[in-house]
């Protein structure tokens, strides 16, 4: 005997006003989801918030993101300034160059 298999999905019909519709639709372009997962994560976001535990973790990596973005900027405004002073560098001896070629020109 056959057993009931219940549908992992299944269709539900949602009226909504045309730019609603236009909204769902550009979300989901520019999630590159389809209209569907737009509207479940409409859904999860009405679930129970996170623990008072979960939100203190959130919020320390956060943090700890925040800090390393600093870092990262840091590190690149030091990289930036480095190229740049090599850059100078090289344009500097190439021009010395040149005016030593058209000194033994002359």
């Amino acid at each position: 005997m056959a057993t009931a298999v219940e549908p992992t999905s299944t269709r539900t019909v949602v009226l909504l006003r045309p730019a609603e519709r236009k909204r769902l639709e550009k979300l989901a372009t520019a999630e590159h989801v389809s209209a569907g997962e737009i509207l479940r994560r409409s859904l999860h976001a009405y679930e129970k918030p996170a623990s008072d535990a979960e939100e203190e973790v959130l919020t320390l990596l956060v943090a700890q993101m925040n800090s390393s973005l600093d870092e990262a900027l840091v590190s690149l405004r030091t990289a930036r300034t480095s190229i740049r002073q090599s850059l100078d560098k090289i344009d500097a001896m190439q021009r010395e160059q040149a005016q030593l070629r058209k000194k033994r020109e002359k």
